[in-house]
Parts: structure tokens; C-alpha cells; sequence
């Protein structure tokens, strides 16, 4: 007989009186998909709150919920769906997870603070929420159509991919495992994203391969214009500038821990060098990651911007003529400009071996010059002859064509209406069967 037989014959003696924390360290481990059923059973992570609330409130099918990065940001690509859905529904009610300066959010959305009372109230009520991370709440309640957005196509590895010996069993955490599998549908910009994305989530569920709605504004020639010259006067850049934006992703190994989810960045790179090797009227944009912190960019020269509490990088995107990068999805995204880039990855091996792991040599797909020191990173920064790479285009972008926003949001309410006509039926069925 298996183990897992056993542990199926003998269940309820197993369960016992066992806590959360002995069946995350034991049970999930071993078997995520079981955990996830007593989980479920318990009613693990859902505050108390959203239980009272899904009593006294119904579902609203004219309430969209939005959360991006945490609330810690107004960006990525729940920003885009919301901000068309105002132009398509003006009607509706928009409810917001944000904590920063609300004043920055159009229309009349509605903004909670993330996990307050209010916060679970609107997500009881909403018929539809959108997130690019995960909510803090495990369970949804079944009537409620979840769309995860994702934030980018997966160059290191993610969750179960990560079979390295340095994280031992930190691969991923029980309650991300959980929450994925309440996802509606995953949005996904190519066909490798979704085969990792199934891989390192286990994600049975629908993935829409649509492409990314931040991504459309690289297609409109007047809407991109626009908002370069919108940010780079907010920057007070001029027009004939040359403009680095420097985007690094974070690093998670134990060294760089400073609190859950914020990790030490090192820059790397001395900026007076770096704007010396410059061509002339060159500004360099530094953007750290949000679970990134560096505190050294406090007197730095005027032609260096730190725009790290810059919201949404899709703007410093169209402000910026080359992308400085390492290990970060943005890249991917990035590309679709078809501007140029420069990956500075001094670190590469210990990244690949040590701190997460990668899906793929960067050495062999890459879209820019590769550079492994200070030194050549200095060489590299006159871009002006860098040639365009139709094959990572191909495989990585192409889906993109300026309308995955409208794909998305007519996807979201084709299904929200199929599942408002199930509800019906599912009501008539009972109301017959009382006959």
C-alpha cells in the first residue's frame, strides 16, 4: 500500500487535532493538493471580516475590484484593464487596494486601504477582481470571477520550479499555493510563459494567452508619444536627452534579507563613472524593485534621477531610449518598444546557480549586450548601432498588437456573463426541485 493510501485510510486519525503550522511543515510538502483541501475545509486565511461581509452582502456584477503589487503601487496591468473599463463601463463601481497618493487614480474609484474592513467588504462584493500578485485573503467566495494578470514573463524560476539545494524547502509557501488555486484565469503575454507558469504554479486552471494590456501603448504611435513627453517633462528631461533607465530585479538570497518580502539591492556601479562613460546630455534613470531596498541614492548628481518610488515603470518605459536590466521580467515587456538593451550581470553565475535559478542561458537569448563587469558595461552604453533580435521578438512579444486590453476586458464580461446565466439556472434548478 502507497503512503499516500495510507494516509487516506488513516485521515482522520492523521488530521487529528493538528494545527496550520504542523500541516504546512508536514502535509503540504508532501502532498500541497490534500493540504489544500483541509485547508479549504478550515477555512484557512479568510478573515473573519469577509465571512461576515459574504453573508450580508450579495455580489454586485458591477463591482470590479483592483489590486496591484501589494496596493503598494498604481501600475501594471490592472492599471490598464481599470483605466480602460472607465472609458468602456463609466457606470460601474471601481473599487481600488492602493496606499499610496489616491489623488493619482482617475475616475471615482473607490480606495481602501489593503486588509482594513473595508477592504474585504468590497472584495465580498465584487463580481470581479484583478490582481498581478495575490490577495491576503486564501479563499474567494465561489461566485466571484478572479482574474490574475501576472506581472511578467518568468526568466528566473518560480515556486516548484526552483530545485536548488541552496532554498531546501523554501520553493514556495503554502498559502501562495493555495491562493493560485482560486485563480479564474491566469493572463499570459506568449506560449512559454504559460508552459512555466503551469509549471512552477501547478496552475490546472484557464490561462488567456492575450498579451499584456501595458504593453498596448507600444503600438500607438500618438498615445506613446504623448505620455514620453508627458513624463519626461514631469522628470524635467528635455526632449534631445538620452535617458538610461535602470531597472535591476531584486535578490533573495539570505545575505540581502532585511524583512519579509524587502531585500538589500546593491547598485554595482559607480554613478560618476557611469555618467563620465556617457555619451554627452545623457540622463540616467535608477528604478530599484519594490521588494528592493537602497538607501545610497540621497546626493547624487542632477543628470541621476531615482525614480524608484516612481509608481508605474510602463512610464518610465516610454520616457527612456535604453534599458539597463539584469535578471528582470521588464525586459520583456521592454522589447515590445523595440528599443535597445543592455543586460549588466556581474553576478551571473552566482544568480544562476545559487540565488534562483533560470529557466534559460541568458548568454544565448538575449535581446542586448551582455556585460559582465563595470568595465564593460561603461564600453557598451553607446547603443546607437544595437542590432533588433527578430527571434526574441518572435517568441516573446509577438502575441502583442495593441489591443490585448480590449481582448481582456471583452473576455472578462463574455464570462461574467456566463456565469450570471449559470447563477440563474442554478436558481431555477433548485426552485424546481422543491416540486
Amino acid at each position: 500500500m502507497s503512503k499516500y493510501k495510507k494516509l487516506q485510510r488513516n485521515f482522520s486519525k492523521y488530521l487529528g487535532d493538528k494545527t496550520k503550522k504542523v500541516l504546512e511543515q508536514e502535509l503540504f510538502l508532501q502532498y500541497p493538493e490534500l493540504f489544500n483541501e483541509v485547508a479549504k475545509y478550515r477555512r484557512y486565511g479568510v478573515p473573519k471580516v469577509y465571512k461576515n461581509a459574504c453573508k450580508e452582502y450579495p455580489v454586485d456584477e458591477k463591482t470590479f475590484f483592483f489590486e496591484s503589487n501589494l496596493a503598494r503601487q498604481y501600475t501594471g496591468n490592472p492599471r490598464y484593464i481599470y483605466e480602460r473599463m472607465l472609458e468602456l463601463y463609466p457606470d460601474y463601481t471601481y473599487i481600488w487596494s492602493y496606499e499610496g497618493d489616491k489623488s493619482i487614480i482617475p475616475g471615482n474609484a473607490i480606495v481602501v486601504d489593503r486588509g482594513s474592513d473595508e477592504y474585504y467588504k468590497y472584495l465580498a462584493k465584487s463580481a470581479v477582481v484583478v490582481n498581478n500578485t495575490i490577495f491576503p485573503i486564501w479563499y474567494l467566495r465561489d461566485e466571484t470571477f478572479y482574474l490574475q494578470t501576472w506581472h511578467g514573463t518568468p526568466y528566473k524560476k518560480m515556486h516548484w520550479d526552483i530545485d536548488l539545494e541552496y532554498f531546501k524547502d523554501g520553493k514556495t509557501t503554502p498559502h501562495f499555493y493555495v491562493k493560485s488555486t482560486g485563480w479564474s484565469t491566469l493572463l499570459s503575454p506568449n506560449h512559454y510563459s504559460s508552459e512555466k507558469f503551469r509549471s512552477c504554479f501547478r496552475y490546472t486552471g484557464k490561462i488567456l494567452e492575450s498579451g499584456y494590456p501595458a504593453n498596448d501603448i507600444f503600438y500607438d504611435k500618438e498615445k506613446y508619444e504623448s505620455k514620453r513627453n508627458e513624463i519626461r517633462e514631469k522628470l524635467n528631461i528635455s526632449e534631445d536627452s538620452l535617458v538610461y533607465l535602470y531597472a535591476p530585479t531584486w535578490r533573495n538570497n539570505r545575505d540581502n534579507y532585511l524583512r519579509p518580502t524587502i531585500f538589500k539591492f546593491d547598485l554595482m556601479f559607480d554613478l560618476d563613472k557611469f555618467m563620465d562613460n556617457a555619451p554627452d546630455n545623457s540622463v540616467l534613470l535608477i528604478r530599484i524593485h519594490h521588494m528592493s531596498e537602497l538607501n545610497e541614492l540621497d546626493n547624487v548628481a542632477e543628470n541621476v534621477i531615482n525614480v524608484t518610488d516612481w509608481d508605474d515603470a510602463l512610464e518610465l518605459m516610454c520616457a527612456s531610449d535604453i534599458l539597463i536590466t539584469d535578471y528582470s521580467s521588464i525586459v520583456f515587456d521592454w522589447y515590445c518598444s523595440k528599443k535597445p538593451v543592455i543586460y549588466f550581470v556581474p553576478d551571473l553565475e552566482k544568480y544562476e546557480n545559487f540565488i534562483k535559478g533560470v529557466y534559460f542561458d541568458i548568454r544565448k537569448v538575449n535581446c542586448g549586450v551582455l556585460c559582465r563587469s563595470e568595465e564593460e558595461l561603461y564600453e557598451n552604453l553607446d547603443v546607437r548601432d544595437a542590432p533588433f533580435y527578430d527571434e526574441f521578438y518572435e517568441e516573446f512579444c509577438s502575441i502583442h498588437d495593441g489591443k490585448s486590453t480590449d481582448n481582456v476586458i471583452k473576455y472578462i464580461m463574455d464570462r461574467n456573463k456566463v456565469s450570471s446565466k449559470q447563477k440563474i439556472k442554478n436558481s431555477i434548478k433548485k426552485i424546481y426541485n422543491l416540486f
